[in-house]
């Protein structure tokens, strides 16, 4: 196959920005905390996240049903701990709930997940028109 030297090329570069394209998506999103935030003042705002989810009852300790108010589930979380205590059901651990895990919740649109998607799909478009132009046989010269 006898491909013309700039139409390899523009093939060749396509297809290496296509490829950087696919690996630099994946190493951006990676990182959880924002980029011009230091770890202490990241490891401050998650601590204070969870101290005021904690106050005012949200995150993992906000399953409560719909139908009911905050003081109602309060009072059926005591007596089913009590409940719990009296017939030793739940184990060791019945009277001692455990600290809840830390969860960063997102609201909204994923714009991460998004530019991941669109970069990889971006990179998959790049790398075939590479190959399709790679492929493409050049038509006849006419010479005169």
């Amino acid at each position: 196959m006898n491909i013309p030297t700039p139409l390899r090329g523009i093939a060749v570069v396509v297809a290496v920005i296509g490829t950087m394209f696919v690996l630099i998506g994946p190493a951006q999103a990676g990182s959880a905390r924002p980029p011009g935030m230091s770890k202490a003042e990241y490891r401050a705002l998650m601590l204070r996240s969870e101290a005021l989810n904690e106050k005012y009852g949200l995150g993992a300790s906000a399953a409560k049903p719909a139908a009911m108010t905050w003081p109602e589930y309060r009072a059926l979380m005591l007596r089913s701990k009590a409940l719990n205590a009296k017939y030793g059901l739940g184990g060791s651990h019945a009277t001692a709930a455990p600290r809840p895990a830390i969860t960063i919740a997102q609201g909204g649109f994923a714009w991460s997940d998004f530019g991941l998607g669109a970069a990889a799909m971006l990179g998959l478009v790049l790398l075939a028109t590479g190959v399709v132009a790679g492929r493409r046989i050049p038509r006849a010269r006419i010479s005169s």
